[in-house]
């Protein structure tokens, strides 16, 4: 069938109609623009903690630390005490009613010595079980006064409170330090111990024409009684004749007491003899010799042990253990109990010494002992 035959067909009303316009569409926006893929982004590791913990840590370390300082700080001012209390060290333990007391006199001889030296008199002169008593001195010696009072309790110790006395002597013990050990019922030193120098000496520096040469002078005023002395020891000038005679009449008063001191300390043990040597007195045309007797051993002259025991001015050579049995066996103790004393050493006072070892101290007390002239009982090496 020819397909122009076919009959026209009825138009469908539903599908001749036209659609409805479209609604607009909004325009795009950036949140609506389609996005490209992201990788998921990894979770972050918490440092936070670990920030709180490594500072709680902190903390805790501060802390811990200033309260160890603290405990540290109060202990040291209970331990180590005012400096006026004595700490005690068992050295060998034995029978406490037989107690042999060691106390250590090192250094020159001062006040400050001799001060401390009483806390230790005052400990064991009542004490009825210190039966006897070992000093061990090294010590060149001192000021005189310093070593009289040391001296003197010594003495007091061996002669009022029956204490046996026994010296150890150190490396140094001489003049002043040779003096306060006198009084002892013996005297042990070391091999090399060097010991004797029984003398007195005064020194004081000159520096008259040194002030000239930066523009100053010194100014002294004496009242008209006193004009003669009063600065007969002046390191701004040099000592008249007359000054001179009579500090040497003041040394001489006190070499004489030295000697008596040793002489009623050691007594037919000492070794004495006259010796005459010459000697060059003055300086070139004016140079003269002299002819000097002195008593040896009062000759100021230092001693190693075997001469010295030759003299008599030791008992035994041995060490501070071979002074112990010394003390033991004349005190007659078949169990000895030995204790150190040792001075407590105040923190404060600690402190400032550790203080002044790193610095040189320029105050007012030393200038003044600068400028102060002292007689002296002390050995030193020139």
């Amino acid at each position: 069938m020819d397909a122009g035959n076919y009959p026209p067909r009825e138009p469908n009303p539903a599908a001749a109609s036209p659609s409805p316009p479209e609604a607009p569409r909004p325009p795009a926006t950036p949140s609506m623009r389609p996005q490209a893929v992201q990788p998921r982004p990894q979770p972050r590791k918490n440092r936070s903690g670990w920030k709180v913990m490594l500072s709680l840590l902190g903390v805790m370390l501060l802390g811990g630390s200033l309260l160890m300082n603290l405990v540290l700080l109060v202990l040291l001012s209970g331990s180590l005490g005012d400096g006026a209390e004595l700490k005690q060290e068992v050295i060998h333990k034995g029978d406490s009613g037989q107690t042999i007391a060691v106390y250590t006199l090192a250094g020159v001889v001062d006040g400050k010595m001799a001060e401390h030296f009483a806390d230790f008199f005052d400990a064991v002169r009542q004490d009825e079980d210190v039966k006897a008593v070992v000093l061990r001195v090294e010590s060149p010696g001192g000021g005189i006064t310093a070593s009289d009072q040391i001296y003197s309790m010594v003495h007091r110790l061996r002669h009022d409170h029956g204490k046996t006395v026994v010296v150890s002597m150190g490396g140094v013990a001489a003049s002043g330090g040779y003096y306060l050990s006198a009084p002892a019922h013996e005297i042990v030193a070391e091999p090399t111990t060097l010991t004797g120098s029984i003398g007195v000496i005064a020194t004081w520096p000159v520096i008259e024409g040194t002030l000239e040469k930066i523009g100053v002078d010194m100014m002294v005023m004496k009242s008209d009684n006193a004009r003669g002395w009063k600065d007969d020891i002046s390191p701004f000038r040099h000592p008249s004749r007359r000054e001179r005679e009579g500090i040497q009449e003041m040394l001489n008063k006190m070499q004489e007491r030295f000697e008596q001191v040793v002489r009623e300390g050691r007594g037919p043990r000492l070794n004495t003899e006259q010796q005459t040597y010459t000697m060059t007195v003055g300086e070139g045309e004016a140079a003269r010799e002299v002819r000097h007797t002195e008593t040896v051993p009062f000759n100021g002259r230092v001693y190693l042990a075997n001469a010295a025991k030759a003299r008599g001015l030791i008992d035994e050579i041995g060490y501070e253990t071979a002074a112990f049995d010394r003390a033991a066996a004349l005190a007659g103790l078949g169990d000895p109990h030995i204790v150190r004393y040792a001075r407590k050493v105040g923190f404060w006072e600690a402190v400032s010494q550790q203080k002044a070892h790193t610095m040189i101290p320029l105050d007012v007390q030393t200038i003044d002992e600068l400028q102060t002239p002292r007689l002296m009982m002390m050995w030193k090496v020139q």
